[in-house]
């Protein structure tokens, strides 16, 4: 029997007590993926605002949408544009941010607007492949959580076809 599963429990529940509202009570995501590249350059395209606006996709996307990522402080804004106007925007603030994991906080307002979120996402891997792992927790409604699900089901797919060899 492996003891990872219970290692990566005990760090999420680290991370995720810096949740104002308890984890257990709230709706949760998990998702685990191989990427065929090193952690360095998943890191980048998990981070530098250029990179994020060619993976990141929002369910429903058509040709006429698109997105636009910032640069913050903090961490990085992500604006959403469908049919020429913008219709959301996501704010991600980190609160952890290195080279194998990053913590950040997740809020949308616009049409689809959402309570404060926490992701987390893990990288594990040596040169030529790379395991990545998000939790997002902190979700209000089934609703949020099946939108959020599909968005980074559809995104990580665009990130992994990205790398294909």
């Amino acid at each position: 029997m492996s003891t990872e599963p219970i290692v990566i429990a005990r760090k999420l529940t680290k991370y995720f007590g810096l949740l104002d509202q308890p984890p257990s009570n709230s709706l949760k995501i998990a998702i685990r993926f191989c990427v065929d590249a090193d952690a360095t350059r998943i890191f980048q395209a998990l981070t530098k605002p250029e990179y994020l606006e060619t993976w990141i996709s929002f369910p429903g996307d058509d040709v006429g949408s698109y997105l636009v990522a910032w640069r913050e402080r903090d961490g990085y804004r992500l604006d959403h544009y469908r049919r020429g106007r913008r219709d959301t925007m996501i704010r991600a603030r980190y609160r952890i941010c290195r080279r194998r994991k990053m913590l950040f906080t997740w809020s949308m307002s616009g049409e689809r607007t959402t309570s404060e979120s926490l992701v987390y996402i893990g990288l594990q891997g040596n040169f030529t492949s790379t395991i990545v792992e998000l939790h997002h927790r902190g979700l209000s409604s089934m609703s949020d959580c099946s939108w959020q699900r599909e968005m980074w089901h559809n995104s990580f797919d665009r990130l992994a076809r990205l790398f294909q060899r």
